[in-house]
């Protein structure tokens, strides 16, 4: 049997709710909450016994908790970079790239743990309920508390600062790039806010963590050092993966207004947030021309644009056809959008395996 209690953030248990260290044989469950963030902040949990939840494997909560689905997300910017250096003839120190890339891994997954703490703790996740069929939040279901779920993220933190250091003695300048990115996160909060989804600079700082800071890592740890190029490419991967971010956010905009939730989706109001996804993939597809007029070959240029253009339409016929941020829509938005960002994954790949090809005559 389950048990409910409605506790306020005032109370002294409420932190102890929230995180999970009310008990070692229950876990509280965040049914509803109001008033997020103020200091009538107001949470209804049930309460279950540990032995009651249904719970996966203890791999298949890792792999849930890493958000294991995105790990392309940090692969396919090592991907370029491995083969564009390899065909630049600037692969110089491969047995660097790959202690940085294990090391990226281990960083990756604990920031994917900390955002859902983050997100949970913040309310972010306690308000905007997913619809049913997407991956399962391992901490709102229980399967984990998100105490646990912090020490996790600190562990693989601090493996990855460990297989830090020897990239450091090897390429010096590293160690400016991993300077840079720890101010940028400290600056933006990220260990104790869930602020790149709920403040401008937060979402500034992702996107330069995400695009340039993790090509440059990937580059310095190659040898190859940063080059204008790789910049460019780090650019157009952060715009992309901004969007993902917008449409995640505008998908749940309703519900984060009414929570007083900040960030540029709820700050534009549902028709101008309709009007910045739009152009925000347009802009998209300019910077794509753009990199490919300087820095790839006029074939590909035409194909991958045209195939993109094509591809990028029905996206921007659901935007313009959603007229309330209530229903399923917005949801099915969101699919049509990942869609779309994974197919132009897809034509880096396959444009990059050419290059690859052509340096080594695969194709002869």
């Amino acid at each position: 049997m389950s048990s409910f209690i409605t506790l306020k953030k005032q109370d002294s248990d409420f932190q102890n709710y929230l995180w999970g260290k009310f008990s070692s044989t229950e876990r509280a469950l965040p049914l509803t909450t109001l008033n997020l963030e103020s200091p009538e902040e107001t949470v209804t949990f049930e309460i279950v016994k540990k032995s009651d939840i249904k719970r996966p494997s203890a791999a298949i909560t890792f792999f849930a908790l890493i958000k294991f689905q995105n790990l392309f997300l940090i692969l396919l910017p090592l991907f370029y970079v491995l083969a564009k250096n390899f065909v630049d003839n600037r692969f110089r120190d491969p047995f660097t790239c790959v202690i940085a890339s294990v090391a990226m891994l281990f960083l990756f997954a604990a920031f994917n743990i900390r955002n859902d703490v983050n997100d949970h703790i913040s309310g972010y996740d306690r308000v905007n309920i997913p619809p049913r069929g997407q991956y399962a939040k391992p901490i709102k279901e229980g399967w984990i508390t998100a105490s646990q779920a912090s020490n996790i993220s600190w562990i693989l933190t601090l493996i990855a600062m460990v297989l830090s250091f020897p990239v450091m003695l090897r390429q010096p300048e590293e160690a400016r790039v991993i300077a840079v990115s720890a101010v940028l996160i400290i600056a933006g909060r990220l260990l104790s806010k869930n602020s790149y989804k709920n403040q401008h600079w937060g979402e500034v700082i992702f996107f330069i963590l995400a695009g340039p800071g993790v090509v440059s890592g990937y580059q310095v740890a190659l040898g190859a050092g940063v080059d204008t190029e790789g910049l460019a490419f780090g650019i157009l991967w952060a715009w992309g993966i901004q969007f993902l971010v917008h449409l995640n956010n505008f998908s749940h905009i309703l519900t984060s207004s009414q929570a007083g939730i900040k960030n540029t989706m709820t700050n534009a109001g549902f028709d101008k947030a309709k009007k910045i996804l739009i152009f925000w993939w347009a802009a998209f597809i300019g910077l794509w021309i753009a990199y490919h007029y300087f820095y790839a070959s006029i074939f590909w240029s035409y194909l991958t644009t045209i195939v993109l253009v094509f591809w990028s339409v029905p996206t921007f016929m659901k935007i313009a056809e959603i007229q309330s941020p209530v229903g399923s829509e917005l949801g099915d938005l969101k699919k049509v959008g990942y869609r779309n960002f994974l197919l132009m994954c897809g034509l880096i790949v396959i444009e990059f395996y050419w290059y690859l090809g052509n340096k080594n005559d695969w194709f002869i």
